[in-house]
């Protein structure tokens, strides 16, 4: 399996690529690293808490990776997958946590290369809107705890703006954008035997389902490749792939299963999304105060 680095010098080839690619292989797994976590969520926080703190740390935090694997429906993929440099992440001005960024180093990531050769999210948002998430493209994604991975994203697609102010907004806005076909393989995994109730890591999950793959782990490109394996594994054990479990987050599941229903029994039609638009953001050339750095966090995995 080839993990293709994605830079500023051979952004639009690889886009192209992937868009010739995606229409043999509609099934997108996804993948996001970011620069850490300024608020901690308890465990057991409320649905309102989890979304407060994730809204925080993503309005006020960066993307630095983003992995994109293809899937047909049997499963098979490419031979490749992607990880998206981006420079917007300055590791000498925006907040982080320091215990994120010594993990992505030590998995091989160098955010310093990523600051020099790196995309800015915003131009590379229209191009990937355009190349890979329009609704003209159909298609499926599939996350693994994607809270995060879909809150960086929506900010990049909204040019940088903060998230919406409550959790339905912001999942309307993400339905949109994912044209309503989005799985979390960890809010699923609760519903197969053997696997811990969807209560383990990404690789615990990969090892319940013996999957199987060779790279670096907290490395987007290979990340979303174990996320699409799972996924499709998850598939062919149990027929996953239907309509109870899609566009439904880990950790938000109330709000998304109220969303989809009142989606469902809404008689208009949704509003069209727009492509992307640039707003002024701290990790997209605006300008910005210091955030407080709170006690190192980690995810709640």
């Amino acid at each position: 399996m080839e993990i293709i680095d994605v830079w500023e010098a051979n952004l639009l080839e690889q886009m192209e690529l992937i868009s010739v690619i995606r229409q043999s292989f509609p099934i997108v797994a996804i993948d996001t690293e970011f620069s850490g976590f300024l608020r901690y969520t308890p465990r057991h926080a409320g649905e309102e808490r989890i979304y407060r703190d994730m809204k925080y740390n993503v309005d006020n935090l960066c993307m630095i990776q983003l992995g994109i694997a293809l899937f047909d429906d049997a499963g098979n993929h490419p031979g490749m997958t992607w990880q998206i440099n981006f420079s917007d992440f300055d590791p000498d001005v925006d907040p982080y946590t320091p215990t994120s960024i010594d993990l992505l180093k030590n998995s091989g990531s160098d955010v310093q290369r990523n600051r020099r050769e790196g995309i800015s999210s915003v131009p590379c948002a229209a191009l990937l809107w355009e190349k890979l998430f329009s609704s003209h493209h159909g298609g499926t994604f599939v996350t693994f705890h994607g809270l995060y991975d879909v809150g960086y994203l929506v900010k990049m697609f909204t040019g940088g703006r903060p998230l919406p102010e409550t959790p339905r907004e912001f999942i309307t806005t993400a339905s949109s954008f994912f044209n309503g076909k989005l799985y979390d393989i960890k809010y699923m995994a609760r519903f197969y035997p053997g696997l811990h109730g969807g209560e383990v890591g990404l690789m615990k999950l990969a090892n319940m389902l013996n999957v199987k793959a060779d790279g670096v782990a907290h490395q987007a490109g290979f990340d979303c490749l174990v996320i699409g394996l799972s996924f499709h594994e998850m598939h062919k054990r149990w027929a996953v792939m239907n309509g109870r479990d899609f566009m439904i987050l880990y950790g938000l599941e109330i709000v998304c299963r109220q969303s989809k229903r009142a989606s469902s029994s809404s008689s208009s039609p949704p509003p069209p999304m727009r492509p992307p638009l640039a707003f002024p953001s701290q990790c997209f050339g605006g300008g910005h105060g210091p955030v407080p750095l709170l006690p190192p966090a980690t995810p709640r995995v």
